[in-house]
């Protein structure tokens, strides 16, 4: 695979052309030694390419899952399409981890010296004779506070010791991104071999969504070192991790079920005047939905099917429809799986255990001091925004906080939030 350096204007990854991404010319300026910026804007860029190959699976994922519902392909025909998606995919980081690679060679090459001249010769201790010409230790000829100047104080870090800082960090990241691309690959020769589609579709999706959390962490690397000041993020606008994504599903689904239940009790209900307005706002509210950012996060399964619904309610007669409607409504209650994925349950045990620490500090403190009081059932309180979508009872209870929240440092009001919070935290099963 050829690539052109920071100066060139294509790069080809995996037969194809690209314009070189360029980089930030803020990041540029911090690094003042030429091979240096050069080094570190090749980093970056290979990595915001790596990130363009991994955004584009999500609708790959999608349209491959839809064309194997609509015309299923033979299980060799399959396997070799499904390869081809995956080499296309990671091409990107595999030239990125190509070159932190090539990092780790140039590092040892470029370790600055040991200065043996300015080493310490201990020999002459050992009955040598003393220097010629001085058979005393003149101490009135020697500036004690010029030695002591400076003693302990360490000179502003240069280009040289960050860059070396910043290549052991992508090292690290580089070794567990090729260790996870290695492990993927096999397991997905395996669920080839099985004729399990669906399984690879997943693995996929999984493997995109660890991949990007660690490129963008290389990106963060470099400059964090050299522009602290400038947040990471905002050099990979639109960048979700997979806790990202997965929390704004989670928030989505329970809000899309929230809004249609009602209607869909009427649907089902037994006043037929009734039905062509709830069916219409239900239509309406789906369609929304399938538009929205929160279905394009999701699983390319789970978007499918809520097309599916989409097109099923947008055509369907009202007798037919009120079936369609409740299966919608079962449907989303299963989605509630996504709260046993492994970064949702780290999340939400996380947040509990801060609920439970603010709380129990309030709670001593409500009396004796109201304004610390407060700010800690604050805390507790944007950590139980962060489980919204969790369950039902759980999302009841917060929306009712966001009404009952205290306007003033009454301490009955106080008091009554502070119960409030602890009434979540009970229903989170805590």
């Amino acid at each position: 695979m050829a690539l052109q350096g920071p100066s060139g204007k294509l790069a080809g990854s995996a037969g194809r052309a690209k314009l070189w991404v360029p980089v930030d010319s803020r990041l540029q300026k911090a690094i003042a030694t030429p091979r240096i910026q050069s080094q570190a804007s090749e980093l970056v860029q290979l990595a915001l390419r790596a990130l363009d190959d991994l955004k584009r699976l999500d609708e790959s994922l999608y349209e491959r899952f839809v064309g194997s519902r609509d015309a299923p392909l033979d299980p060799s025909a399959s396997a070799v399409s499904l390869r081809k998606l995956w080499e296309t995919t990671f091409s990107g980081l595999l030239a990125l981890l190509t070159f932190i690679r090539s990092l780790e060679g140039e590092k040892r090459e470029t370790a600055p010296p040991i200065d043996e001249a300015a080493s310490f010769d201990f020999g002459d201790l050992e009955g040598g004779a003393p220097a010629q010409g001085s058979n005393e230790l003149d101490l009135g000829s020697l500036d004690v506070g010029n030695l002591l100047e400076g003693f302990g104080e360490q000179g502003p870090e240069g280009d040289t010791e960050k860059w070396a800082r910043v290549i052991d960090k992508v090292l690290s990241i580089e070794y567990g991104l090729r260790s996870q691309q290695t492990e993927a690959r096999a397991r997905m020769d395996v669920a080839l071999g099985a004729n399990e589609t669906n399984q690879v579709l997943g693995l996929l999706d999984d493997t995109c969504s660890s991949a990007s959390e660690g490129v963008h962490a290389l990106v963060g690397a470099v400059y964090e070192t050299f522009v602290p000041d400038i947040n990471p993020a905002t050099v990979v606008p639109g960048y979700l991790t997979s806790l990202g994504r997965a929390l704004l599903v989670r928030r989505g689904l329970a809000e899309l079920a929230t809004n249609l239940g009602p209607y869909n009790e009427v649907l089902q209900g037994e006043d037929l005047g009734r039905h062509p307005e709830a069916l219409a706002t239900i239509r309406e509210t789906l369609k929304t939905f399938v538009g929205s950012v929160v279905c394009r996060a999701m699983r390319p399964a789970d978007r499918w099917q809520m097309v599916e619904f989409e097109r099923d309610l947008s055509s369907q007669p009202a007798s037919v429809a009120r079936l369609t409607s409740e299966g919608l409504v079962k449907y989303l209650d299963s989605l509630g799986s996504i709260n046993q994925r492994e970064v949702l349950l780290v999340h939400d045990q996380r947040a509990l255990e801060q609920m439970r620490e603010s709380l129990a500090n309030a709670r001593q403190l409500v009396d004796i001091s109201p304004r610390t009081a407060a700010e800690m059932m604050d805390r507790a309180y944007q950590a139980a925004q962060r489980l919204r979508g969790r369950g039902p009872n759980t999302d009841q209870l917060v929306i009712q906080l966001e009404r009952y929240a205290p306007t003033s440092s009454n301490p009955s009001e106080s008091s009554q939030f502070l119960e409030r919070l602890e009434a979540v935290l009970a229903a989170s099963g805590s």
